[in-house]
């Protein structure tokens, strides 16, 4: 991620309303979602998270993303409107509720979000899985959601062997559901070989889906507060085009 000049005022005072989805389960996206939404603090912006629904890495009380983006909150944000369905089966949603006891409906998942969205905060949504993992008891997933929410996409990926044909067909489904995405953000999440599909994977998947490549984070990468302004930078810029 290339750094540049910063400083601690936003360009774009109007609220940011962003999805975070990813092209699989396990790409990033909660790792991204915290990271963006530092960035975002840091350029003197106020941000409430939500992810409807969590499933896993269950600590006998809540699920590990719900955790994590719990303890990134603030502004005033409710805690428990950051996630406010989660459940200890690594699983699909509509699956790991069913388990629970759970019918996960459409109208509980509207619920939520409607505690959050109005407001002068940014927003940022982050899906559960792919965008075409089921999350209600009718299967209806974040394809069907996001346009009906109003939100613009921001899609991470992996540079791995694979992506670019989860990434096309991710790009394909959000934008035949009528879902704008505003660019991709390229996550290792583990040490990287260096290798062929590696070194191409930022050109091919700009070329194959005709997106702006936002932001590639490194696993772990060293100075995490610059990255996050950087990105954050970038997201607006998208955004607000």
């Amino acid at each position: 991620m290339t750094s540049g000049v910063i400083g601690p005022r936003s360009d774009h005072p109007r609220p940011l309303r962003l999805a975070v989805i990813g092209t699989d389960t396990g790409v990033g996206k909660t790792h991204l979602t915290v990271l963006l939404a530092g960035g975002l603090r840091a350029l003197g912006r106020r941000v409430w998270l939500h992810k409807p629904v969590a499933c896993g890495d269950w600590d006998g009380v809540s699920a590990d993303d719900g955790r994590r983006l719990r303890a990134a909150g603030g502004d005033g944000q409710d805690p428990t409107s950051v996630c406010p369905w989660e459940f200890p089966e690594p699983a699909s949603p509509h699956l790991a509720a069913a388990a629970a006891g759970v019918t996960l409906t459409t109208a509980l998942l509207d619920a939520g979000l409607a505690r959050v969205r109005d407001g002068d905060h940014d927003l940022l949504v982050e899906g559960a899985g792919g965008l075409l993992a089921p999350l209600t008891s009718d299967r209806q997933t974040f394809a069907e959601l996001l346009p009906r929410w109003q939100l613009c996409a921001l899609l991470i990926t992996r540079p791995n062997l694979g992506t670019l044909n989860h990434t096309a067909l991710t790009v394909r489904a959000a934008q035949a559901a009528g879902i704008r995405v505003i660019g991709l953000v390229i996550t290792a999440t583990s040490v990287m070989a260096d290798s062929l599909a590696i070194r191409s994977a930022p050109a091919e998947l700009a070329a194959i889906t005709g997106l702006p490549i936002l932001a590639e984070v490194p696993f772990q990468p060293e100075t995490e507060q610059t990255a996050s302004m950087d990105l954050a930078r970038a997201v607006l810029s998208a955004y607000f085009v």
